[in-house]
């Protein structure tokens, strides 16, 4: 039976996953970072499902997972889903230093960290990395550079991880959602108005009607929004695959979208993505 480990299963994609998975006979270790989050999931799968206190962000969390995972004897097949995120939008002049650290040391450090701590066991296994990025980490829209420019370093870390592995048996996964119907976005747009409320009076008048777009674009997108069971369909048809794809695309025109990134010249691709943007507003 398959041992799986999911980041960020509190809510969104990750809690999706979990049920997903529980109902496919896997076994799941869930890491979040308030466990109770998980308490109806682990009555009704008491045997199936382990609960961990697991913040990518914290080395001896990370620690101790790997720990409680590799010292379990009926581990014989085992992935790793990374899908702990956080989504953040403004100017880029304008974000402190602090918050690109706090997004980068989730949706970037925390990655790199859990896996290098279980790829031990993922060559023991021959298991699966599925790294859970976005089309996001295809193009780069305004104001968004902070969630954007860290999905990017996820599908570079996800190649780079993949040509590494090849010789070792391990496969590495990409899932590429477009919207999805979770509440990442949600608190995005809330962190993000507090932050446009503390611009200086200078940054407000520079940026303070794209702003507004930005806003009326996120919540624009929900209307586009797939729920979470695409992408977790996406994720199981990885993992029962014998060679699985580098790159599953998820969600309402992302195929297009992804054509248009790789095909269409640049500066006509930025105007695009321009002119998008300020029909939002």
């Amino acid at each position: 039976m398959q041992h799986v480990l999911i980041t960020g299963t509190s809510s969104g994609i990750g809690y999706h996953l979990t049920e997903a998975l529980l109902k496919a006979g896997y076994v799941v270790w869930a890491g979040l970072r308030s466990p109770q989050a998980l308490a109806t999931l682990h009555e009704k799968y008491p045997q199936k499902l382990h609960v961990l206190k697991l913040d990518v962000t914290s080395s001896s969390d990370i620690e101790d997972a790997w720990h409680r995972i590799s010292s379990d004897p009926s581990v014989e097949s085992f992935a790793l889903i990374n899908n702990a995120g956080v989504a953040l939008g403004n100017p880029i002049e304008s974000v402190p230093m602090r918050e690109w650290r706090k997004l980068y040391d989730v949706n970037v450090f925390g990655l790199i960290e859990t896996t290098q701590k279980f790829l031990p066991l993922l060559r023991k296994t021959c298991g699966h990395v599925i790294n859970i990025g976005s089309i996001s980490g295809r193009v780069a829209a305004p104001f968004l550079a902070p969630y954007c420019s860290s999905k990017f370093a996820v599908r570079a870390i996800s190649d780079s991880l993949r040509r590494e592995m090849m010789e070792h048996g391990v496969r590495v996964v990409l899932i590429e959602p477009g919207p999805i119907a979770t509440p990442i976005w949600d608190k995005s747009v809330s962190k993000s108005q507090q932050m446009s409320e503390e611009l200086n009076p200078e940054m407000k008048i520079i940026y303070g009607e794209s702003l507004k777009a930005l806003k009326a674009g996120v919540e624009a997108t929900s209307s586009n929004a797939v729920p979470p069971s695409h992408v977790s369909e996406k994720v199981i048809e990885a993992l029962r695959a014998k060679n699985p794809k580098p790159y599953y695309l998820v969600g309402k025109g992302i195929c297009f979208t992804a054509f248009l990134v790789k095909y269409m010249p640049t500066r006509l691709l930025d105007r695009f993505i321009v002119r998008g943007f300020r029909g939002a507003e």
